[in-house]
């Protein structure tokens, strides 16, 4: 029965999500789905969209044993230009994020 449960709660979410990110005035980030009810906040942007792919879940009823199999919803689009853009040797989401996060209009669960 997990198998087939895993099958179909990952059927059932959505491969991308449009979503707006905001700078929040006292600092950090906060962010909402377009399609579905969710919204998070963070003090970086990698916090952000740990906490906002945890509330996708949350909406979904996943439960929390397959949370690390289904994956993150992350700036695929932006995170790709960036990368190629700048072409480091170490990075992290926010090293990449940090200039546009207004930009990011639709999240990606890889």
């Amino acid at each position: 029965m997990k198998q087939e449960e895993k099958i179909i709660l990952k059927s059932l979410l959505p491969e991308t999500l449009q979503v707006t990110i905001h700078k929040a005035e006292e600092g950090g980030y906060w962010a909402k789905t377009v399609e579905i009810p969710c919204s998070s906040q963070g003090e970086t942007l990698q916090e952000l969209f740990d906490v906002l792919t945890q509330a996708i879940y949350a909406y979904y009823e996943v439960p929390e044993k397959f949370i690390s199999e289904f994956g993150s919803y992350l700036p695929v689009d932006s995170l790709r230009e960036s990368v190629n853009e700048q072409k480091p040797e170490k990075y992290t989401l926010d090293d990449i994020l940090q200039k546009h996060p207004e930009n990011i209009r639709e999240l990606q669960r890889i």
